[in-house]
Formats: structure tokens, C-alpha cells, sequence
């Protein structure tokens, strides 16, 4: 007769393997259904597989931390993750129809459907690895897949130059954080997180310059303002695809990984956390000034994601119940939010075949119903009631304010900058008149708009049900 314990470990196996299943499915047939049976179904798809995974992290899954087997553990955070790795793959598959018009074209343009489904796959293993060194496999094999999206469906010839910021930017801030990771799994004879936690993880985070070393490598992928430099660059160059996995998923591997270790480690509030905290703070303002000044679109998005990452990363580091929920769920409608948006720039460079903000100009009199998707996009973006950023940012506002009006006030002038630059987007971009420069086409897929229905309903419905998203 089997022990009680043994039967929910086994029922959570079954759980989970009958979860990959259907995972594995959606992902290999997709590319069939897209074509044989139409958009229509395989967004079907996508729904059916969210109402699954919703209804097992409300029966099967409690909030707390879960071991499933000796290699994969499961909470609300990772479930969360993994519902924005299959949202924003979905959304990354129907939006890239040009990329898979030149696969069917051009020999060397194909597989781009599948170096996509694999960066979401080596994501979706990532957020349940119950192993610090598995965990940093994951972490670090995502960019093997992400170089190779840049470098083979990259659009011009600093695609390379862009691949290689990235790669030297996260790899040169992982050897210190593998180092520690190493050690740490010597010292303590297993790299489960559970255990580790179990038997007390003070005794190898005694010294603050170790956790700060643990937590550069998801800082930079994060990223933070200072170690931003290879974002603009691999947004730029990316395929839409690309641009829109970087943004809803890769970032997210930062935030998770901040979240996790800060949890292990038990890291509590000292000199070195509040000066991360501000540089995190002040960087994010400052890249929310920069976007005032881009001239290029999709640098325009990619230096917004650093401010909100920024706020993020504050409110995590606050170290109050409030600030981790709002950090959250600022990763969760960040990573809806920033992949339509582009979606909704890679739509506007295939009807004035420009990315320039000076001269992509008039969406709002050739195509209307793109005007009002930039125009939601952009509201959310900014933060206004009821989307589910506006009630992240005021609970990070609060969770600041709890700690230091000193903290508080750049978090106050990073939401006044999104404001302007939001606004200053959406204007630029739909107002006024396209310039005799172009040569604009007169129409443009309905991929984009099928791609952006759901997130934009999860962004405005999310408040109605809160206490799934701020976890």
C-alpha cells in the first residue's frame, strides 16, 4: 500500500507529463493546422491549451512551492511564466507571416517556426527546473537559439554585430554567477532549491558581495539601466519573431531568476540591495527619457522595456509581500503588452517599408482599426485603468513608498515619462501625413490583428481576477 505523499507525487507526475504532452502537440502542429485548417483553429488551440493549464494550477497546484520529481518543481509564479511562454509564442507564430512567406520562397529563409517553438521550449523547461544547475542550463542554452534567430532572419548586415553584444554581455555576467552556483552546490552536497531552503540557505549568503555576484547575471538579462547595451541593439536587428520571444519571454528569465535566488538565498534589506534598487530606478528613468529621442521604432519599444524592467526590479527589491506580487504581474502584462507593440511597429514598416518615427506617419487614415490597436497598446503601455499595469505600477508605487519617498520619487518620474513617450508614439506614428519619401502598400496582413485579440482582452479583463496574477 502506498503512502499518501507517494500518491499526490505520482498524481502531480501524471499531471505534468500529460501537461507536456499537450504542450509538445500544440507546438509540432501548429505549423499544420496554421495551414490546412486556418488561423481559426489554431488560436482555438491556444485558448483550449490556456483553459487547461489555468484549471491545473487551481486544482492540482497550490501556491507554494511543489516538487513534482527530483528535476522539476512547480508555484504560482512558474505557472504564471509558462502561460506567457505559450501566449506569446502563439502571438510570435501567427504575427511572423513575412518571415514564413519568404521560408516558403527562399530555401535559406526556412525553420524559422522552429528555432521560435524551440526558445519557447528551453524557456517553458527554465521556469520549473527544480535544480540551480539545470536552472542555469536553461538560462544559458536560450541564447543558443535567440543568436541563431538574429544572425539567419536578421534583416540587415549589423545583424552579427548585434548577436555578439548579446552573447558578450549575458555570458561575460554568467561565469561569476556559474562560479557561485558551483560552490554553492559543494558546500551544500545538492542543488535543489527545495532542499537548500529546507536545511537554511544563510550560511553561504553571509557575505553581500556573493549574492550581488549571484544576481549580476540576471540583472544584465534583465535588463537594468548600464548593462542595457545589447537590447536596442538585438531588437533592431531581429526578425519580428525574434522581437517579440526577446521581449515577452527573454527578459522574463531575469525577473524569475531575481525572484527565485532572492527567495533561496533569504536576502535581506542592506546598503548593497537599496544601491541595486536605485540604480535599477534611476536607470529606468533615464532610459524613459531616452525614448523621447529615438528614431527608430523598435529602439523606441526596447528602451521602454528597460524602464519597466527597472520598476520591476525596485519593486522586487523592496522585499515586501506587495512589491514581489506587483513585480509580478508588471512581468506578466509587460510581457503582453511589449511583443503587440512590436507586432503593431513591424505592421506599420510593411505598409511605409520605414521604421523612422519621422516618417511613418497617417495609420489613422489608411488603416483605422491598426490606429485603435496602437492606440490601446499604448494606453497600457503607459499604465491606465483598469489594465492590469496600471494596478502593478500603483502596488509597486505603494510598496516604494512604503520604504523611502527618496525611492519613490524616480518611480514617480518613470511613470510620467512612460505617459510622454507613449503618447508621443502613438502620435507620431498615427497623425499627420506620410512623407512623399515612401512608397507605402495598400495593405497589411491580418495576422497581426488575430495575434493581438487575446492579450488584449487578458490586459483589460486581468483585473477582474487579480489574485492569479499578483502572486
Amino acid at each position: 500500500m502506498s503512502l499518501p505523499y507517494y500518491d499526490d507525487l505520482l498524481n502531480g507526475s501524471m499531471v505534468f507529463n500529460f501537461k507536456l504532452s499537450w504542450l509538445l502537440g500544440l507546438t509540432m502542429s501548429y505549423g499544420f493546422m496554421n495551414y490546412f485548417a486556418g488561423l481559426g483553429c489554431s488560436y482555438l488551440l491556444c485558448f483550449s491549451y490556456i483553459t487547461v493549464i489555468l484549471m491545473m494550477n487551481l486544482i492540482s497546484f497550490s501556491m507554494t512551492y511543489s516538487l513534482i520529481n527530483q528535476w522539476l518543481a512547480v508555484d504560482g509564479v512558474s505557472m504564471l511564466m509558462e502561460i506567457l511562454v505559450m501566449l506569446v509564442l502563439i502571438m510570435s507564430l501567427i504575427s511572423s507571416s513575412k518571415d514564413f512567406i519568404m521560408s516558403a520562397t527562399e530555401n535559406m529563409k526556412s525553420g524559422v517556426e522552429a528555432a521560435v517553438s524551440l526558445v519557447s521550449l528551453v524557456c517553458l523547461y527554465f521556469f520549473i527546473m527544480g535544480g540551480w544547475m539545470d536552472f542555469f542550463f536553461f538560462f544559458e542554452f536560450s541564447l543558443i537559439p535567440t543568436f541563431w534567430l538574429i544572425l539567419k532572419w536578421g534583416y540587415q548586415p549589423e545583424r552579427l554585430q548585434a548577436g555578439i553584444f548579446m552573447m558578450m554581455y549575458t555570458v561575460s555576467a554568467s561565469l561569476p554567477l556559474l562560479i557561485v552556483l558551483i560552490s554553492m552546490w559543494g558546500l551544500m552536497g545538492t542543488d535543489s532549491f527545495l532542499l537548500v531552503k529546507l536545511v537554511g540557505a544563510k550560511i553561504f549568503c553571509q557575505a553581500s558581495w556573493m549574492w550581488v555576484v549571484m544576481l549580476l547575471g540576471f540583472l544584465v538579462k534583465l535588463p537594468i539601466y548600464f548593462f542595457h547595451g545589447w537590447l536596442p541593439k538585438a531588437h533592431v536587428e531581429a526578425p519580428l519573431s525574434g522581437s517579440m520571444i526577446l521581449a515577452g519571454v527573454l527578459l522574463k528569465l531575469g525577473g524569475y531568476g531575481v525572484l527565485r535566488f532572492i527567495w533561496l538565498a533569504e536576502i535581506f534589506m542592506g546598503k548593497m540591495v537599496l544601491c541595486v534598487m536605485v540604480l535599477g530606478m534611476w536607470g529606468g528613468f533615464l532610459s524613459s527619457v531616452l525614448c523621447m529621442v529615438q528614431s527608430d521604432l523598435k529602439s523606441l519599444i526596447a528602451y521602454s522595456s528597460v524602464g519597466h524592467m527597472g520598476m520591476c526590479l525596485g519593486s522586487i527589491m523592496t522585499m515586501y509581500g506587495m512589491g514581489k506580487l506587483s513585480g509580478v504581474c508588471i512581468l506578466f502584462s509587460h510581457g503582453l503588452c511589449s511583443p503587440c507593440l512590436f507586432a503593431l511597429a513591424s505592421s506599420t514598416y510593411d505598409w511605409s517599408n520605414s521604421r523612422s518615427v519621422v516618417l511613418s506617419k497617417g495609420v489613422l487614415r489608411v488603416f483605422p482599426i491598426f490606429s485603435m490597436f496602437w492606440f490601446f497598446f499604448c494606453v497600457v503601455n503607459m499604465g491606465v485603468p483598469p489594465s492590469l499595469s496600471f494596478f502593478s505600477e500603483v502596488y509597486s508605487v505603494c510598496s516604494l513608498l512604503w520604504l523611502s519617498f527618496a525611492v519613490c520619487f524616480p518611480a514617480g518620474l518613470m511613470c510620467f515619462m512612460a505617459g510622454c513617450y507613449c503618447l508621443y508614439l502613438y502620435a507620431a506614428v498615427n497623425h499627420g501625413c506620410g512623407s512623399n519619401m515612401l512608397k507605402p502598400c495598400k495593405l497589411i496582413s491580418e495576422r497581426y490583428l488575430y495575434s493581438m485579440l487575446f492579450p488584449s482582452f487578458s490586459l483589460v479583463l486581468g483585473c477582474s481576477c487579480m489574485d492569479f496574477f499578483f502572486i
